[in-house]
């Protein structure tokens, strides 16, 4: 009853209100962006109808923090006539097909309730990404962006911190449910923050905040001492540093940043070195087994069901006191209720959503790989390099290690996902507006007298500012309202 009227409240009287805000104080929505970024690390979310007991991907019809702020801050830019709002920004049409294959998953679904709780999740991811592509696309403001990354990311280390020598655990989690889905966001941001810190011309401020960013995600990483985040996430901060060498060329900062992060890490993970050898030496067989027994069943689950077993149902067809005998080889002396999920996501939505729903998802995932792939090669020394470097390194180990874990599905890595792909599709669409306006401002800078020297290949930018074109409309923080000062980093 009382989160009945906890969500009507929120529906029929916040919502409107903090909308109506929105309108009246456009500056209000940085600060309800900001919440919304906040809230991809912490997961606090209202469940109607929980099953708190089951085992799946989604426990309720949960609405979360992240789209609690996310809600109003849409309202408002639809609103407003200030504002161009794109109801269908670039990718769409894949998460959509993804989408389709979950709605038609229902076919087989045991479990109308649960098969809810992600259809309800997937309209919610929908809300988040439009909600921060129009930000993004209105505000231009990628240097606050950045600000506010650095920030999540540091105060994460700093919970983990607490966790491990004043709690004493021996795999953090921070302010996560699991250590897997912290690695599984830090191999975003914290690949991001290092692509910036390598390729951008940054502030002071802006630097030594990237660069303790950086340095809070590497310890975190080591810190949840997980086997696959430890090895993907190294051969992350690999790719990122050779791409900005393969794209931007040798700079002595780039240099000096990679010395001097290799002395540190090996310090760091010499520190660390027995506790890391106790985790690949002696991890039990029993869990190395049962990820190849759910990985058989989720593959026969899905050459049985060619629409899938139902999104969210996989529990119910990986136990079942032997009905569908899909996990005899992992449970030899009796099968239970409600089974366990496979620890991969392909292999998952193959089962929840047949074969066909599988390569839904690598449609969309590709897409935005892709799409980040050519945001590097066509912004080649110009303002929004770093972080396209950073984005697409991250999406290759983030990619990588979903072959390992479910987490995508979780709300935390999936809203932050989402709000990647927005980033991502914001850069891709201003591509020539970000290389105009940048030469722009080169011509600016130069005495009058002097003209540009000629280069086929473009001009020599050793050390591009990450900078979309003047904003549409929205304002900006610290700028006065209706500024067209292109925000940089």
């Amino acid at each position: 009853m009382f989160k009945t009227l906890a969500f009507t409240f929120i529906f029929l009287y916040f919502v409107p209100f903090m909308t109506a805000m929105c309108c009246l104080f456009p500056k209000l929505r940085h600060f309800f962006f900001a919440c919304m970024l906040y809230f991809t690390s912490r997961e606090v979310t209202l469940n109607i109808l929980p099953l708190p007991d089951w085992r799946g991907t989604a426990r309720g019809y949960a609405f979360s923090m992240v789209s609690l702020f996310a809600l109003p801050l849409l309202l408002s830019m639809i609103c407003s006539f200030r504002y161009k709002v794109r109801l269908f920004p670039p990718g769409l049409f894949f998460y959509f097909l993804y989408f389709l294959a979950i709605l038609l998953s229902g076919y087989n679904a045991v479990h109308m309730h649960q098969w809810g709780f992600e259809v309800n999740k997937m309209f919610w991811m929908y809300i988040t990404f439009l909600t921060a592509f129009n930000y993004f696309n209105n505000s231009r403001n990628l240097n606050y962006f950045i600000y506010l990354v650095c920030i999540i990311l540091i105060y994460l280390f700093l919970v983990g911190l607490n966790q491990k020598y004043r709690e004493g655990r021996f795999q953090i989690a921070s302010t996560f449910p699991h250590q897997n889905s912290l690695c599984l966001y830090l191999e975003l941001f914290g690949l991001m923050v290092l692509g910036v810190l390598m390729n951008e011309d940054l502030s002071k401020l802006l630097f030594f905040l990237c660069l303790a960013a950086s340095g809070s995600s590497v310890l975190l990483i080591i810190f949840t001492y997980s086997r696959g985040g430890l090895v993907l996430y190294f051969g992350g901060i690999a790719i990122v540093c050779s791409l900005s060498i393969i794209i931007n060329g040798f700079s002595v900062r780039r240099l000096m940043l990679m010395l001097i992060g290799l002395l540190v890490m090996l310090c760091i993970i010499g520190y660390a070195l027995p506790r890391i050898i106790t985790r690949f030496t002696k991890a039990p067989e029993m869990s190395k087994n049962t990820r190849i027994y759910l990985a058989l069943a989720a593959r026969r689950m899905a050459n049985d069901y060619r629409l899938g077993v139902g999104a969210n149902n996989f529990s119910e067809f990986s136990g079942g006191f032997d009905k569908y005998n899909y996990t005899v080889e992992q449970y030899a002396g009796g099968i239970p209720e409600f089974g366990g999920i496979v620890e991969t996501i392909y292999l998952l939505v193959a089962a929840e959503c047949g074969w066909w729903g599988l390569g839904t998802l690598l449609l969309w995932f590709l897409y935005y790989y892709f799409l980040c792939f050519f945001n590097v090669i066509f912004l080649r020394k110009y303002p929004c390099s770093g972080i396209s470097i950073g984005l697409l390194g991250g999406l290759t180990i983030l990619y990588a290690h979903s072959t390992l874990e479910w987490s995508l599905k979780q709300y935390n890595n999936f809203a932050e996902q989402m709000i990647v792909y927005a980033l991502i599709g914001v850069i891709a669409v201003n591509r020539k507006n970000i290389r105009a306006a940048y030469q722009r401002s080169q011509l600016r800078k130069q005495p009058a007298a002097t003209p540009p020297p000629p280069s086929p290949s473009g001009p020599e930018l050793p050390s591009p500012r990450p900078e979309l074109p003047p904003p549409s409309g929205m304002d900006q923080p610290g700028s006065e309202p209706g500024s067209q000062a292109p925000a940089t980093v």
